[in-house]
């Protein structure tokens, strides 16, 4: 009866550890091992190596530019009016109709899809941020109930 208890108990640190490990991008077979043979132990071994490589992957992205980071107006089109078909963002006449645009509408464009671009960028950042919080704050809770399970089937289990 014990050594069942016992098993199961591993066995759901050996997932937790796993699925822990999977969300920050480690390898869920081997943190699942590690939470199987340590339970608890191994589940937290899996939270606090998972956060500290969380802050190094991003330390790394800021100092690497990205094609994400900064508006380029050529990786953007807009439609021409007259035809319909799509131009680079920066044209002042369409290759395909010749339609002509002014040079004040096409700094318009151009001002308008820099600040379209930025509002996404802070829109998914704060996405990103939420996310990020929400998987922090069911960490502890989560942990907390793990205990408390296993000190009531420690319980249980003196008990009887």
């Amino acid at each position: 009866m014990i050594a069942g208890i016992v098993l199961i108990q591993a066995v759901v640190f050996a997932i937790l550890s796993g699925i822990v490990a999977n969300n920050k991008n480690r390898d869920p077979t081997g943190w699942g091992a590690i939470g199987l043979l340590f339970g608890l132990f191994g589940f937290i071994a899996a939270v606090a190596v998972g956060e500290a490589e969380e802050v190094q992957s991003s330390s790394r992205q800021r100092s690497q530019p990205s094609g994400e980071e900064e508006f380029d107006p050529d990786e953007h089109e807009k439609k021409c009016p007259a035809c319909a078909e799509y131009i680079k963002l920066e044209a002042r006449v369409c290759r395909y109709c010749e339609h002509e645009f002014t040079e004040e509408k096409v700094e318009e464009q151009i001002a308008q899809a820099s600040e379209d671009f930025r509002e996404k960028r802070e829109v998914k950042k704060q996405e990103e941020e939420e996310k990020a919080s929400v998987k922090e704050d069911m960490v502890v809770p989560g942990i907390i109930v793990l205990v408390f399970g296993g000190i009531a089937l420690l319980a249980l289990l003196a008990s009887g």
